[in-house]
């Protein structure tokens, strides 16, 4: 084998090996608020303009605030501009379609009694077809009823600054 390729190789993966273990330590800064890790501490304090002051200092506790909303701040938006999405949005969408599957299921076999009632034919069965169907419509007209009040005082704070 080249000689060449070999060193090529080794370094690609010694430099990606470098990468990950870069990767992991932000993400862990990330995740710990921005604290641990000196050296990417240090260069953040450095970079916001904070000197030796840090998040323990009680004159710069402020500045270090201010500084790590402003960074949180633009990490999501340049996770935007990648098109990525912050994992707290991805799980709370998994969690909203889980629950979505889990109702639709509940309709579809409330859809599949109902129609097998219908096609039995008998009177009785009717009824309680009509009396299902109108605590369902009731049921829905209820719940639109709440996200419309929901959506009027969501609009109501949002105008009155």
């Amino acid at each position: 084998m080249d000689r060449q390729f070999l060193e090529f190789w080794g370094n690609f993966m010694l430099n990606a090996a470098k990468s990950q273990k870069q990767v992991e330590d932000l993400t862990a800064w990330l995740k710990g608020g921005l604290k641990g890790f000196e050296e990417l501490s240090s260069l953040f304090q450095e970079v916001y303009g904070m000197g030796d002051r840090g998040q323990e200092d009680p004159e710069g506790g402020g500045a270090w605030a201010a500084a790590q909303e402003n960074f949180t701040k633009s990490y999501r938006e340049y996770l935007a501009l990648l098109g990525v999405v912050p994992r707290e949005e991805y799980l709370a969408l998994v969690r909203k379609y889980e629950e979505l599957k889990a109702k639709v299921a509940s309709q579809e076999e409330t859809i599949q009694h109902l129609r097998q009632l219908l096609s039995q034919g008998n009177p009785e069965g009717y009824q309680e077809v009509a009396g299902q169907l109108e605590a369902l419509v009731q049921k829905q007209g209820e719940q639109f009823q709440r996200l419309m009040e929901s959506f009027a005082a969501s609009t109501r704070k949002n105008s009155n600054p």
